[in-house]
This record gives structure tokens, C-alpha cells and sequence, in this order.
């Protein structure tokens, strides 16, 4: 079908072309000056008929080189075909004709291993014939601490024993007698093994003292520890390729060392407590402070000192820092199971200070702190915390009521009470107790910033527990005085200082707020009510200390204030005056007073004289 189409499709082409052809040559010709250029458009034809001509044949000829190419290389693969096809049917008859001769080298096989048996006894006869003397050698060399010397013979001892029984091993048929013998004959050595491995750990054990005598020891020990190293790898790669293993391997000497340090370090720790609780009460600050001084000290030997003895490999310095990490944390981990009152502040601080340039944080050490995990986690420093609060709370009570009972003390004794700058009367309670606030804020500032607001809460909470017994106890002193007023003699003076005091308090403790609240008081969890709660409370206790000094006067005046607007008073000027006298002196007195209280004094004073005379002119008028 297809040779049929062929020249229906080539006489349309060609139709086609002519077509193309008559209407190019229409267009050329258009005009009748375009009839002078014909034999330059025939130039131009023929020179593009004969560059497609030239381009068709040399297609035509790279295609058929490509042809020839590719046949000459099915040609060569089809030889190389049959040239495979016989080696391997030569390969097959050989392997075929092999079975016979195996049988036939069985014997060869045999003789050939007992060859390598009887070299490899005839290589160690040297060793086999003189371990007794080798194992006494390597004894004295182990005691006389010459551990290279030691190490070497020791090596030798092995090999032999172990060569012995690699040999045994390779053996179809194991032979438990001949395995037997090897290890009584070299029974020793293990224990040599362990002998000098014990040399190495009490030296490793002094690793920090002796590193700033004789490093050369520490460097000894190591090379023994990485050639051991080598021979636990040689021995398991051994292993994978005969399943043989010598006896004793892998000798994990490497990790044993750092076990050894690690214990080291730990018996540091738990040494560093020289005293408990019993013999000293600042045990707990003299035991963190010497942990502190022996990690620095020994921290910066290995830094110095250690690092050029150790392999880079062993990452010495961070493998050091870790262990005294970790052995701290543990070892405080074991402190705050019994800790008692102020040792947790001392601790919190201790930890707060850890990382600080006095520790971990010294620029000689260059320890990249932030990595080091926290000493304690939050949830046992919240437990921590609230221990601290609990015992804080506990001592500012007892501190407080101490303090009031010795102020109290002060009230009944014949002396007045100490006066300001402004000749005010007062007595050292709020010094004292805001003495004994300032000091735990100080420390709480010092151990976490949020822990501040929470002793704030505390003290002002506790100032409005001591302001109701400062209180009663002012209601007391003043019952005492009624029931026989020619006692105290400076009750009116203490009275006056109480009332004084009453003001330093809400003084005292807008300042402490001022200094320790970084933002506002509800930032701080401080509720404002809180704060005006208290104001508001030592203002009570001041005014009605006022009102109670008001109460004198009036019990001094009553009888005169009963004579007021009678014949008594209208006849003389005794009465008032004897009144005008008498509050005068009260006045002497209360010149002691802060300037709001006097004031205040001076108002209801006045007030009581008009109430009695209305009261008196009311009476009358009945």
C-alpha cells in the first residue's frame, strides 16, 4: 500500500511546488521594469537550488556512515558473544573436574595445618619457655612502678597465650584438654593484668596532685590505657573474621579510667563536708564555699595542666567539667533532703551563684555555661522556695514578738523614751523590725528577682498580724495605767511614742515598697488594697492612741468641767483657769508628738471644751 501511495504523493508535491513556484514568480514579476531583473533572480535561484542540494547529500552521508558504524559494532559484539560462551563452557568443565582433585589434596590440607601449628609453637617457644621468669619480671616492674617495662612483658604474655589458643580454635575438632593446659600454663597473667591495672586507677585516683609533679607519670599511664585500646579493637575485628575472642577482651581500659575519675570526684564532694549541723551552724556556708574553691582550683589544673597530657580525643576539659556538674548536682540533690530554717537560703544563693565568675562562670576556665544544665529544676526550687518563706514567715513572728516584748519592757521603766531630730518621741521598734525586713528582702534579692515580691507579700502580711497585737498591747498598757494612774510615771510619753511609731510604720514600709516593687504594685502581685489596708490600720492604732491621751485630760478636767456655768465658775476664774493650766501641760507633752498627730490633738482638744460647754449650758438650761 505504501509503494502504491509513493508517486500519488511525489506528483502532488511536485504540483504543489509549481504552484508555489508560478505565484512567487507573479509576485517577482508585478511591474514591467521587474522584466530587466530576471537574470539576476535566475543567479539567485541557482545559487539556493545548489546550497539545499549540497546540504541534502551531506545528510544523506552522515546517515549512511552511521549505518556502517553501527553494523561493524554488532558484528564485533556478536564475536565477543561466542568468544564468552566458550570460556565459560571451559570455566564450568574445569570446576566440574575439581571435586576429584580436592580429594586427592585432602591430605596437603592436613599437613598444611599443622604447618601453621608447629610455626606458630616454634614463634613462641621463645615466650612458652620462659613465662615463668616473663611473669616474675613483669611482677617486680609492677612494683617497682616501672609500668611501660611492665605493660610491655605483660603484652608478650598475652600474645603468646592468645596465638595458642587462636590455633586451637582454627582446629575442626577443639580439643578441651589441650585448652585447659594453655590456661593453667598462663594462669598468671590475668592476674598480672589485674595488678597493673590497679597501679593505673591509684594513679589516675591522684591524677590533679600529680599532674603538677610528674605529668610524665599521667602521659605513661595513658599511652599503656590507648595501646590496650588498640588491642581490644584488633581483638573483636578478629572476632567477625574467625569468631575467636581472646580471653579478658574487650578490656574497656579507656572507659574503666574515666570511671576511676569519676569516683575520684565524688569522693571530693562528700569529703568537703568537715562539720554537720551539730558542730557548726554556718556548716552548710563553709561546705558549699569549700566545694566552690576545689572545683575552681582543680578545674583550672585541668585546664592548664591536663590538656596537654590527655588525647585531644578525650575531650579532657569538658569531660572534667561534666563530672564536677554532675557530681554537684547529685550531691546537692542529697543536701536539700534535710535542710533546716536558713540553710535554704544558703543554698539557693550558693546555686543562684553557680555559674558566676567566682565558679563556672571564671573567664580563666572558658566554660560555655549556657550549655550546663540547671543544678536544681524549678519545680524543687519553687519546694525550696516556700520551704524559705515558711521558715522566714516563722522567724519574722518570733522576731516581732521579741521585739515588742523588750519595747513593752521599755514602757514601765522609769525613763522617758528616746526623742528624734524633731524632738519627737519614739521607741527602736520599727528600726528593728524593718532592720529585720530590709535584711531578708536583701537576701531574697539576691537568690531570684520574683522571689522578692513574694517576701513582700509576707512582711506586709505579717505587719498587719503584728499591728493587731501592737495594738491589744496599747489597750493593755493604757488598762494598766487606769487602774493606777500614779504609776507609770511616763505613761503619757510612751503613749505619745507608740502613736509616733504608728507613723513610721506607714513611712517605713511606703519605702521598703518603693525600693523593691520594679513596676506597680499590681505587677508585683502587691494589691494596692493590700497596702492601703495597712495604712489605714496603723492609722486606727495612732488616733486611737490620740484618743486615749484625750481620755487623761478629760479624766484631769472632769470634776472642773462640772463646775462650769455654776456659782462656782461665775464667782471665780479658778475653774477656767485650772482647765486652761492643765491643758496647757498636757501641751507641753504633746509638742512630742509628728506634727499630723498634734494637730489632730489640738482639733479634738478644743472640741471636748466646746462639747463640755454645751453640754454644761444645756444642763443648765433644764
Amino acid at each position: 500500500m505504501t509503494s502504491q501511495m509513493t508517486p500519488l504523493d511525489l506528483d502532488k508535491l511536485e504540483g504543489d511546488a509549481k504552484r508555489a513556484a508560478m505565484k512567487q514568480v507573479a509576485n517577482m514579476l508585478q511591474r514591467p521594469d521587474q522584466l530587466e531583473k530576471i537574470d539576476q533572480y535566475k543567479r539567485r535561484v541557482a545559487r539556493k537550488k545548489a546550497s539545499v542540494e549540497t546540504m541534502l547529500k551531506t545528510a544523506m552521508q552522515s546517515q549512511l556512515d552511521g549505518v556502517r558504524n553501527g553494523l561493524n559494532q554488532l558484528q564485533t559484539a556478536l564475536t565477543d558473544i561466542a568468544l564468552i560462551r566458550q570460556s565459560l563452557e571451559e570455566v564450568d568443565s574445569t570446576y566440574r573436574s575439581m571435586s576429584e582433585l580436592q580429594e586427592r589434596l585432602k591430605t596437603v590440607q592436613t599437613e598444611s595445618s599443622r604447618h601453621r601449628q608447629l610455626g606458630a609453637a616454634v614463634e613462641n617457644l621463645k615466650h612458652i619457655f620462659t613465662v615463668p621468669e616473663t611473669v616474675k619480671k613483669t611482677s617486680d616492674y609492677i612494683a617497682e612502678g616501672r609500668l611501660l617495662l611492665a605493660h610491655k612483658c605483660l603484652s608478650d604474655l598475652e600474645a603468646s597465650r592468645d596465638e595458642m589458643l587462636a590455633e586451637l580454635h582454627k582446629q575442626p575438632t577443639q580439643s578441651v584438654t589441650d585448652r585447659n593446659m594453655i590456661h593453667e600454663y598462663f594462669k598468671d597473667v590475668d592476674k598480672l593484668s589485674s595488678d597493673l591495672s590497679k597501679q593505673l586507677w591509684i594513679v589516675l585516683q591522684r591524677t590533679l596532685s600529680t599532674v603538677r609533679r610528674e605529668p610524665t607519670i599521667i602521659v605513661t599511664v595513658l599511652r599503656i590505657i590507648e595501646r590496650e585500646e588498640k588491642a581490644d579493637a584488633v581483638a573483636l575485628k578478629r572476632e567477625k573474621q574467625t569468631s575467636f575472642l581472646p580471653q579478658g577482651r574487650p578490656k574497656k581500659w579507656r572507659q574503666k579510667a574515666f570511671q576511676v575519675l569519676e569516683k575520684t570526684v565524688s569522693q571530693k564532694m562528700e569529703g568537703c563536708q568537715l562539720d554537720d549541723r551539730t558542730d557548726d551552724k554556718m556548716w552548710l556556708v563553709k561546705h558549699l564555699e569549700l566545694i566552690r574553691q576545689i572545683t575552681s582550683d582543680d578545674l583550672k589544673v585541668v585546664k592548664s595542666l591536663c590538656e596537654p597530657c590527655f588525647p585531644p580525643e578525650y575531650d579532657i576539659i569538658n569531660k572534667f567539667v561534666n563530672m564536677y556538674h554532675n557530681m554537684i548536682k547529685e550531691h546537692i540533690q542529697d543536701l536539700i533532703q534535710d535542710l533546716q530554717g536558713n540553710e535554704v537560703v544558703s543554698l539557693l544563693t550558693w546555686t543562684n551563684s553557680y555559674k558566676g565568675r567566682d565558679m563556672m562562670g571564671n573567664p580563666e576556665l572558658r566554660i560555655d555555661t549556657p550549655k550546663l544544665s540547671p543544678i536544681l529544676d524549678e519545680v524543687t526550687i519553687q519546694q525550696l522556695q516556700q520551704q524559705y518563706l515558711q521558715t522566714m514567715r516563722k522567724n519574722i513572728q518570733e522576731w516581732t514578738t521579741n521585739s515588742l516584748r523588750s519595747d513593752i519592757a521599755d514602757w514601765y521603766k522609769e525613763a522617758e523614751p528616746e526623742q528624734d531630730g524633731d524632738g519627737c518621741f519614739n521607741t527602736p521598734l520599727p528600726v528593728i523590725l524593718f532592720q529585720m525586713f530590709e535584711q531578708n528582702l536583701q537576701v531574697a534579692a539576691h537568690i531570684k528577682e520574683t522571689l522578692v515580691v513574694a517576701v513582700l507579700n509576707l512582711c506586709v502580711e505579717e505587719m498587719q498580724t503584728f499591728s493587731r497585737q501592737y495594738s491589744q498591747e496599747i489597750r493593755d498598757y493604757k488598762d494598766m495605767h487606769l487602774q493606777d494612774r500614779s504609776k507609770l510615771r511616763f505613761y503619757t510619753n510612751f503613749m505619745i511614742a507608740n502613736i509616733n511609731n504608728c507613723s513610721s510604720f506607714i513611712e517605713f514600709t511606703c519605702k521598703m515598697m518603693a525600693k523593691y516593687c520594679k513596676g506597680d504594685i499590681d505587677e508585683t502581685d502587691m494589691s494596692e488594697n493590700k497596702l492601703n489596708t495597712l495604712e489605714k490600720t496603723f492609722d486606727c492604732i495612732a488616733r486611737e492612741g490620740c484618743t486615749y491621751l484625750l481620755e487623761e485630760v478629760v479624766m484631769d478636767l472632769k470634776q472642773h468641767y462640772d463646775d462650769i456655768l455654776t456659782r462656782k465658775w461665775l464667782t471665780s476664774n479658778i475653774v477656767v483657769e485650772t482647765i486652761c493650766i492643765t491643758i496647757e501641760d498636757y501641751c507641753q507633752d504633746f509638742f512630742h508628738l509628728k506634727k499630723k498627730f498634734l494637730e489632730d490633738m489640738m482639733a479634738k482638744a478644743q472640741y471636748g471644751i466646746i462639747v463640755q460647754y454645751i453640754k454644761a449650758f444645756t444642763a443648765s438650761s433644764k
